[in-house]
């Protein structure tokens, strides 16, 4: 996966310089299925949000994407570009300086043997060092989520899937949630994605896979080999120097077993409390 910034020059209507979120990820899928994973939402919300719900345009009226990570965290956009199979373009947030709204417009393209590469443009932002934060956390998530995508057309083509949150907010620098969150996956304090992982659980089942996805102190992504290479997710936000972490986990169960879903989440709180 490759992720790459750009900054603009200066608009007319904000004298601001922005700048913008470059990724890419090649997939073992057809233009056609990478389509429906971003623009279906139950296809969504197997990667990238517990939720979805979409509606494709009618005539005149625009499409809709609502996703929705949690309470209080929902977000619903009007599809402004809906090219099938082979571009999309949102809104997706807004510019935290000027509160000029941000765009995500995700391309596709065919490639030989049955892939596609998905291209992601999120632009907008503020290239104010004093956003670096917000700039830098959307990056991290964006990647995380690539790379769950990535899996579930590699391990879990069109399986269906339990998407579980879980969240906290933490009285303590997000340095400190690192070690004890490595500590207790006995992996390194600065693992590697193709590492393995040995987790005993608080009622002393075993969970053992490898790391798929590391940016370090920040973000941990697993697959998980008793539950059928599930993806077992965390990621810690807050500013470098803030003394409280918010703690976002998730975790994505193929083959539609809620049981086994809450099972692996409650597992992956355990890491962290």
């Amino acid at each position: 996966m490759n992720i790459t910034t750009t900054t603009t020059e200066p608009t007319i209507m904000t004298k601001k310089n922005t700048r913008d979120i470059h990724l890419s990820v090649e997939l073992d899928a057809s233009p056609e299925d990478v389509f429906r994973a971003v623009t279906e939402g139950t296809e969504i919300a197997k990667w990238l949000a517990p939720e979805a719900r979409a509606t494709a345009p009618d005539g005149a009226k625009k499409g809709t994407i609502w996703i929705s990570w949690g309470e209080g965290m929902s977000v619903e956009h009007e599809l402004e570009i809906f090219d099938a199979p082979k571009r999309v373009r949102h809104p997706s947030g807004k510019n935290g300086e000027t509160k000029a709204p941000l765009y995500a417009d995700w391309s596709i393209e065919a490639r030989a043997g049955g892939k596609a590469t998905l291209r992601l443009v999120h632009s907008g932002f503020s290239a104010s060092a004093d956003w670096d934060s917000e700039f830098e956390a959307h990056a991290r998530g964006w990647k995380l989520m690539l790379e769950n995508l990535r899996q579930y057309f590699a391990r879990h083509p069109h399986a269906p899937a339990v998407h579980l949150p879980f969240m906290s907010m933490v009285q303590s620098h997000h340095g400190e949630i690192w070690k004890t969150l490595v500590g207790k996956l006995g992996v390194s304090a600065t693992p590697k994605v193709g590492d393995p992982f040995r987790f005993t659980t608080p009622n002393g089942d075993v969970l053992t896979g490898v790391v798929d996805h590391v940016t370090e102190t920040r973000a941990l992504g697993l697959v998980v080999r008793e539950y059928d290479d599930a993806l077992l997710r965390f990621t810690l936000e807050g500013k470098p120097d803030a003394p409280s972490t918010f703690l976002y986990g998730s975790v994505i169960v193929y083959g539609g077993d809620r049981e086994r879903a809450s099972e692996l989440l409650a597992a992956g709180n355990s890491a962290v409390a």
